[in-house]
């Protein structure tokens, strides 16, 4: 967000959804993955379970995987609307469109946690998970095939009348991208998050033995998503990499101007 004091053009409703799911990415990275190499380390050393731990770390990674579908939900309603409704983007977002998905971005992954604890023992808890999961994944699948099915329309009648004027061609080119970048994000979300969620769709029971190798090897790139998202935005859209470029030369400026008083 920082990157909006250099890029005025980042001050849109989709970079402040893509700032919140930034928030949830910080939560894997600066909380759940030191977290998870606590438990490898009591479980390596000191022939720990860790219970304490693993506790406190299951919470905050289910937290945050429903904050980055969740987010990804949104983000995918924001474009589906940008693209079908843009003359009425503008106010949607700005009235309450935005702070209503916000809001449920993050509401959500707090419901189901405390609905898995409130739940009674007897019903399998890890169906809770994977059918709140599939149904935010549900919204993203059919929002974005409703965009990417709307975008070929569009262009199928624009290739016909040949009459649309360059800045429309200029407009198409860009929606396309952007449709394209959701759908990397889409995919490698899909390729990390789903062996993790299949793992636990089994009545309640994991597929594989808990803290095994394979789970854990599993759980590492479930995580592993929140440190890509970073790179997916910055390698497909300019304006980020423009921000990025002025943020780490202000930073590199007040290094040496230190460094030239001392």
């Amino acid at each position: 967000m920082c990157g909006s004091c250099y890029k005025p053009r980042l001050r849109r409703s989709l970079n402040y959804l893509l700032f919140s799911s930034a928030i949830a990415d910080l939560l894997v990275t600066m909380v759940c993955e030191p977290l998870l190499v606590a438990i490898l380390g009591k479980i390596t050393f000191f022939n720990d379970c860790a219970a304490n731990v693993e506790r406190i770390y299951k919470t905050l990674s289910r937290v945050s995987c429903f904050a980055s579908v969740a987010h990804m939900a949104a983000i995918s309603v924001d474009r589906f609307i940008s693209v079908v409704y843009p003359l009425r983007y503008k106010s949607i977002m700005e009235s309450r469109g935005l702070k209503i998905m916000l809001t449920a971005s993050w509401l959500f992954p707090f419901t189901v946690p405390i609905l898995s604890v409130s739940i009674p023992d007897s019903f399998p808890k890890a169906l809770l998970a994977v059918g709140a999961f599939t149904f935010m994944y549900a919204i993203i699948v059919v929002f974005y095939s409703l965009l990417v099915a709307f975008l070929v329309k569009r262009r199928k009648q624009r290739n016909k009348l040949r009459a649309h004027s360059s800045g429309n061609a200029n407009q198409s080119s860009v929606e396309i991208r952007v449709a394209f970048t959701l759908a990397i994000v889409i995919s490698i979300f899909t390729a990390c998050w789903f062996p993790l969620m299949i793992s636990f769709f089994a009545a309640g029971e994991t597929l594989v033995r808990p803290q095994g190798t394979a789970h854990m090897w599993i759980r590492t790139v479930a995580l592993s998503n929140s440190a890509m998202n970073f790179l997916i935005y910055t390698l497909r859209m300019p304006d980020f990499r423009q921000a990025y470029v002025a943020i780490c030369s202000k930073v590199c400026s007040l290094i040496r101007g230190r460094k030239g008083r001392c």
